[in-house]
């Protein structure tokens, strides 16, 4: 599956992500003078400098903190790089990608720790606004790729100021401090709630880089925002988020803050829409019917009918039928323009019986109607992963926004591979209906087989592809069971690993997943190690509920975390 293609690549993303954020941190300039010293061994040999620099930038939600310095003869160049939420008393592991270490002069790497390498430690034992202090240790690579163990490291620093990333300075508009009209973007309607959509475009000429907050003031329940790092300067355009909902129609003056200089601009917010269902004469049209329905079976997004409306006066609209069989349509947004619209209005519940259902759809004074048939509920299969022809399930990002959901599907292709016939699924972008990926899956008796490339796993430069059994449902509680080693080239390297899978909890129910009831779960967790680590890189958690499949996904690679879970499916 693609949540778990995702997930499963983080590894090489991070390779990636640590590089390219290396040298974009060393050239955004937000650096501090700092004073204070480091040191470590190497067996008898001391290694020993002065600490001159060190910096935090964010990196979405990732702070990322650099202690830099150089060797007392300043011949060689120290770098610790640290990853976190907050930067407090703990300990950093580079098999959690909580840290990496470099250590070089200008003609070789002498000393180089991370993921890849072994398990390298920093613990900081103490830190404020001014000072920070620690030690450090574990496993690296010297200049010839031999395997060395760094002891007896330490670190200490005094920033200059107590300031770790300094706030830009600059003013709105140009170097002389005149506004520039903002672009405004999004509709904005009486009692609709803002969405990344509304966005407020400014201009700023940037003085110093570094740290910036641009704000306005709330008026009429909405106010735009955005901080974030100017790395250089001179004129920028930010574009500022929106939030909260209008509480009434009209134009508001709003006025906008960087440092010490203000700007205003006016935002018009519309009122209540007016028109009929229908044509230009006022007479329903057909309603164009998206989906699947069944008995028994929610709701989700791909269940909608679309309807015309004839908009007299543009503005906030909402739109809805009655409840009938346990079902209700409804929509709701802005008109923004006069004149003949197609409106899609999605479905909510869950079907009670089979058969044709009747709908009544009203907006403002007018109602229309459209037939609906619902197929017959599905027979029970017992079975915690169905691969049923055009079952399909959908899953949403906690705290995520509607581009970050997923639609899995089954279609009708069984292709043999290594002499096994497999059932395939299809990854769906669910916002775009972007088919993202083929997932290919068998179940022979209860133990539930995937075919994959485990490159896209573990990173590897090559395709290595195998099936490994992710799910075993004949078995009992903390029952384990693992791949073989998997090998292959990283860079050149030779890297292998493993994930091991240990069943958690069996037939339980769940219902924690807003808007259902599974009274029968399996919880599967799944770990993964790279060999020579001791701690696994990634866990993941999944669950299947019977007859239902898959309906939670979560994984945690040590400093962030992510849960997918499921908001509709429906099983053939």
């Amino acid at each position: 599956m693609k949540l778990l293609r995702i997930i499963g690549s983080f590894l090489f993303v991070m390779i990636l992500m640590n590089a390219c954020q290396k040298e974009y941190s060393i050239e955004n300039g937000n650096k501090g003078v700092a004073k204070g010293n480091w040191q470590f061994n190497n067996g008898s040999a001391l290694y020993k400098g002065d600490m001159d620099t060190i910096y935090q930038i964010s990196s979405g939600s990732t702070n990322e903190l650099f202690l830099v310095g150089a060797s007392t003869n300043g011949t060689q160049h120290f770098e610790m790089h640290l990853f976190a939420d907050t930067f407090k008393i703990g300990t950093y592991k580079a098999s959690a990608f909580q840290c990496s270490f470099f250590y070089s002069s200008s003609v070789e790497t002498i000393y180089e720790a991370s993921q890849l390498v072994g398990e390298f430690v920093v613990n900081i034992t103490s830190i404020d606004d001014n000072n920070i202090e620690g030690t450090f240790s574990g496993t690296a690579t010297d200049s010839s790729g031999n395997l060395v163990q760094l002891t007896s490291g330490s670190f200490n620093s005094t920033f200059a100021g107590g300031i770790i990333n300094p706030p830009s300075s600059g003013v709105l508009g140009d170097s002389a401090g005149n506004c520039k009209p903002v672009t405004i973007g999004g509709t904005y309607a009486q009692g609709i709630p803002t969405t990344n959509a509304n966005t407020l475009q400014v201009q700023v000429t940037v003085t110093t880089p570094g740290s910036y907050e641009i704000s306005t003031n709330t008026v009429n329940g909405v106010s735009f925002s955005r901080t974030g790092t100017f790395a250089v300067a001179g004129p920028q355009n930010v574009l500022l988020f929106a939030s909260g909902t209008p509480t009434t129609s009209g134009g508001n003056l709003f006025t906008l803050t960087y440092g010490n200089s203000q700007c205003a601009f006016t935002l018009n917010v519309s009122g209540d829409a007016t028109g009929t269902l229908g044509s230009n004469a006022g007479a329903c049209t057909s309603f164009a019917v998206n989906g699947t329905y069944q008995q028994d079976v929610p709701m989700n997004i791909g269940n909608t009918v679309t309807v015309e409306v004839n908009v007299a006066t543009p503005g906030a609209y909402s739109i809805s039928s009655d409840s009938v069989n346990g079902v209700r349509f409804s929509g709701a947004g802005i008109f923004s323009a006069t004149g003949v619209q197609s409106v899609a209005l999605t479905g909510n519940g869950t079907p009670i019986d089979a058969g044709v259902q009747n709908y009544n759809v009203v907006f403002g004074t007018s109602t229309c109607g459209f037939g609906l048939t619902f197929l017959p509920a599905a027979a029970a299969s017992d079975d915690y992963f169905p691969l049923s022809l055009n079952s399909n399930w959908t899953y949403e990002l906690t705290g995520g926004s509607a581009s970050d959901a997923i639609t899995t599907k089954v279609i009708g292709y069984s292709p043999t591979i290594g002499g096994q016939s497999y059932q395939v699924m299809q990854g769906i972008e669910t916002q775009s209906s972007t088919v993202a990926d083929s997932f290919y899956f068998r179940k022979p008796g209860g133990e539930y087989y995937q075919y994959v490339d485990f490159s896209k796993w573990f990173g590897f430069d090559q395709y290595v592809g195998s099936e490994f059994i992710f799910l075993k449902d004949n078995v009992g509680v903390l029952q384990t069971w693992s791949t073989p080693n998997i090998s292959g080239t990283i860079g050149g390297n030779p890297v292998s690993g493993h994930v091991e899978m240990e069943i958690l909890d069996k037939a339980v129910p769940v219902t924690s997943i807003p808007g259902f009831n599974f009274p029968d779960v399996i919880k599967v967790q799944y770990q993964y190690f790279i060999t020579g680590i001791t701690n696994p890189i990634l866990t993941q958690e999944r669950w299947f509920a019977k007859n239902t499949g898959e309906i939670y996904f979560s994984s945690n690679d040590g400093t962030s975390s992510k849960i997918y879970q499921v908001t509709a499916y429906q099983v053939f």
